[in-house]
């Protein structure tokens, strides 16, 4: 009896999976981004030290050991794979140590033949192996491994997408404080030079060269300048402030520098859309969401066929608890158990009807997230192309302002123009550096945007320049 019920379980655990087979769905088809550019750099892994700032690559370290958003989705893929681990596990024997000791007493008045030799009071030790367990002959288990494990790769997908998002975050952060130190370096010139504008208007009114509009409006001109000194120092401490979050350090001060000292980097290879289909996290995550949906369905149709379950123990079964070992108490058993699910009033096949559903959602929800990852790409090489042209002009006008205040100071000395005209070159040369900051915040934020976009840096994925 024994080999018969090994020769059926080996050909029930060779049997075939039920249920559709992944295949990957067919996505609309880009040959190339139009925004983009030729050639190009490759990205890093630490694609943030392009910038050239050593503050910035010892925050964004910081943010990566200590940030709680990553720490979360770290536990997330530990938790992934420990039902990896268990799923795993189900397809395997399961084996038992089983024992104990029975004492019974027989009653006298109940019919039993062999009361008077073995008496009233028995007692009974046991002690053996058990196990019990599914063979996989639909598929069913191996279906929800393969479920398990792309829940697991999509776990990972996700911290790698929350390293990238805490990554970028970090860097925009950074840049708008060292852009906000700028803006008010240049802000207080800015007010210095308004102050000095009231005070001149208003000896010029002291003696009649000048009315009251004339003052009205240096006070105007004043208060603007307060405001745009306030709003640089406040967004300076918002950025600081979130700087400090993501890095897990709430008491997090900055040294202020006049100029943001970053570096604006090169243009990086964008590479094909096709890539993307294995370079961005959540793109990689949605069909590994996709692969376990479809797993999903071949489990719920096993789950419709006969399941069929080996039992199995070894042991020894004695009177007396020192000779619970000897080879006249052995006993064994094994056996196959059959249950079929008959009649559940069409409860099966809503389970599959509903799996049938969840795939498509979860395919929907790939092709969307390949799409939009297309267009944050397009988008953000639109920005980068956009905003490096308004950081040359930027340039340009800061050459010419400064050129245009050395010109009123020689003026001035020599007489040839009064003060006001030469807090006015001193203004707009102030401004053009406000401008300047602006830019370049707007450049390396489009820079940022497009690392994002192009889901950073694998060495898994090879990306044609």
């Amino acid at each position: 009896m024994m080999p018969r019920l090994v020769l059926l379980s080996a050909c029930l655990l060779g049997g075939c999976a039920v249920g559709p087979d992944y295949v990957r769905p067919e996505l609309p088809k880009a040959d190339a981004f139009p925004e983009a550019g030729k050639g190009g750099a490759a990205l890093s892994a630490d694609w943030w030290k392009s910038f050239g700032d050593p503050q910035l690559d010892a925050l964004v370290a910081k943010a990566m050991a200590a940030n709680a958003d990553l720490r979360i989705a770290v536990a997330r893929v530990e938790q992934a794979a420990a039902v990896l681990g268990e799923t795993e596990g189900a397809a395997l024997p399961q084996v038992d140590a089983v024992g104990g000791v029975n004492a019974s007493k027989l009653s006298e008045g109940a019919y039993n033949q062999n009361l008077s030799t073995t008496g009233r009071h028995r007692t009974t030790s046991r002690g053996g192996l058990a196990t019990s367990f599914e063979l996989d002959f639909w598929g069913k288990l191996r279906r929800a491994e393969e479920g398990a494990r792309a829940q697991l790769l999509g776990a990972r997908e996700s911290r790698r997408l929350v390293e990238l998002s805490v990554g970028a975050a970090v860097v925009r952060a950074y840049a708008a404080v060292r852009a906000a130190d700028a803006q008010s370096a240049a802000a207080q010139e800015v007010l210095a030079a308004r102050d000095e504008e009231v005070v001149i208007v208003g000896k010029r009114a002291a003696v009649g060269a000048a009315g009251p509009v004339e003052v009205a409006q240096a006070e105007v001109a004043r208060a603007s300048a307060v405001a745009a000194l306030a709003d640089a120092r406040r967004t300076r401490a918002a950025a600081e402030h979130l700087l400090g979050l993501l890095t897990g350090q709430p008491s997090l001060t900055l040294a202020a520098r006049r100029k943001d000292g970053l570096r604006l980097p090169a243009p990086v290879a964008t590479g094909l859309p096709s890539d993307l289909l294995a370079r961005r996290p959540d793109v990689v995550a949605a069909e590994q969401a996709l692969v376990a949906a479809n797993a999903r369905i071949g489990y719920m149709k096993a789950s419709r066929y006969p399941s069929f379950t080996l039992t199995g123990a070894i042991g020894s079964e004695s009177r007396e608890l020192n000779a619970l070992f000897d080879g006249a108490t052995a006993t064994s058993s094994l056996g196959v158990d059959l249950r079929y699910p008959l009649l559940d009033f069409g409860r099966g096949a809503a389970r599959v009807e509903g799996a049938v559903a969840e795939q498509h959602q979860a395919a929907a929800a790939y092709e969307k997230a390949f799409l939009n990852a297309c267009r944050e790409v397009r988008d953000a090489l639109v920005d980068v192309r956009e905003t490096a042209a308004a950081a040359a002009a930027a340039d340009r006008r800061a050459k010419a302002s400064d050129e245009a205040f050395r010109i009123a100071e020689e003026r001035s000395r020599q007489g040839q123009i009064g003060p006001m005209e030469l807090l006015a070159a001193c203004r707009l040369r102030a401004e053009s550096q406000v401008a300047v900051a602006r830019v370049r915040l707007d450049r390396l934020a489009a820079q940022v945007d497009l690392v994002k976009a192009l889901g950073g840096a694998r060495p898994d994925v090879a990306v044609a320049k």
